[in-house]
């Protein structure tokens, strides 16, 4: 008796094909047969959104900050999304590239009041803050379990991570971040 039949391969060629049609509708197809037009992109309005914030083209309101949320979600998703749905983990390279440049100041512009140190984020989820609670948030983060956004101000890149405060309060609670 085989373990997989062709259930499997249709549900795993469903999933791409979502994918695809997802990342077709992004370049501004309406469905998947459609050969893209010359109008502007629901990716292109969203980066041109994000740049503007980046360049310092925008005021910080509530509406500004969930709009900028929506666009950095749906530009996060198209460049680090899989079929299966799982987090990605973005590679410390990316930083130092202009679209990571790009999403570190949009993030920064959205939640500058809300990134917090590790050294803080084991403080609020710990108690304390030991080198063992900061490598136990450091594992969270690698694990994928916390985002974390470099801090322009801050060259050295060991001490430049900033992670969500809201992210370390659900952990917390959950109480799952890794030994």
């Amino acid at each position: 008796m085989a373990l997989f039949d062709d259930r499997l391969a249709q549900e795993i060629t469903t999933l791409v094909k979502q994918r695809y049609i997802d990342l077709g509708m992004a370049l501004g197809a309406t469905n998947e047969r459609e050969n893209l037009t010359g109008k502007e992109s629901p990716l292109q309005q969203d980066l041109a959104y994000l740049i503007g914030i980046a360049n310092g083209g925008y005021d910080r309101s509530t509406e500004a900050i969930s709009r900028a949320e929506l666009a950095l979600t749906r530009l996060l998703e198209l460049l680090l999304g899989n079929v299966l749905h799982s987090r990605a983990t973005i590679p410390e390279g990316f930083w130092r590239t202009d679209i990571g440049i790009l999403v570190s100041r949009v993030r920064w512009w959205i939640s500058v009041d809300d990134l917090i140190t590790i050294s803080n984020a084991a403080a609020l989820a710990f108690g304390e803050n030991t080198q063992a609670t900061r490598m136990r948030i450091v594992r969270a983060i690698e694990n994928g379990m916390l985002e974390w956004v470099p801090d322009p101000s801050i060259a050295n890149s060991q001490r430049n991570k900033r992670v969500l405060r809201a992210q370390v309060e659900r952990l917390r609670e959950l109480r799952t971040l890794p030994e």
